[in-house]
């Protein structure tokens, strides 16, 4: 009887939880992919909505660099078993702020472009345009396969001072959730 009344009585408090947590928007998400054929290579272009909390803008200012990773999965579907990874594919952006040259700078590999602010600087991630995929073409074309796509700000490059402070706070775990789409090989057309 009585743990009845206690179910009865936080059976509110649940709810209203429960309503919070439903409407709670997250701050990072795909909202758009294409993947094309250009020539002989296949891309793929998406639009990311992303949201950096104060914490995260306020460190970057300072000069702390902020690494967001790309990771797109190709997978066949099996019958009995889990999804086999036929392809696997990440893309790592630098974002750091140079206090003397009053300068962020994005960098990809070799690639460095210099920009005028941090928003400037996360339009290069936000609006992927062209990012090439690798082997897509040694895929069988008659497979529907599974995708999908993930941005993530990677902690695991930050410094080490920085990673602990990271590990201790949810300002830095910013992800989007996975993004699943079908795709079969033959069904992309070349773009115009």
């Amino acid at each position: 009887m009585w743990s009845f009344l206690a179910v009865f009585l936080l059976l509110p408090v649940w709810f209203s939880y429960a309503h919070q947590f439903q409407q709670a928007q997250p701050d990072a998400w795909i909202e758009s992919l294409e993947l094309d054929k250009e020539k002989e290579n296949y891309t793929l272009s998406a639009s990311i909505s992303l949201n950096l909390g104060e914490e995260v803008r306020n460190a970057a200012e300072k000069g702390v660099p902020l690494y967001f990773t790309i990771n797109m999965e190709v997978l066949k579907p099996q019958r009995l078993w889990f999804d086999k990874t036929e392809l696997a594919q990440q893309h790592t952006w630098r974002i750091q702020y140079n206090a003397l040259l009053r300068q962020w700078r994005i960098s990809n590999g070799d690639l460095s472009i210099p920009e005028l602010s941090l928003d400037d600087s996360l339009q290069h991630i936000i609006n992927l345009e062209s990012w090439p995929i690798n082997d897509l073409d040694q895929l069988d074309p008659a497979i529907n396969y599974k995708g999908r796509l993930r941005l993530k700000l990677d902690t695991s490059l930050l410094p080490r001072p920085f990673q602990i402070n990271a590990f201790n706070s949810s300002a830095w775990s910013l992800s989007t959730p996975w993004k699943n789409f079908t795709l079969k090989v033959s069904d992309i057309k070349p773009s115009s």
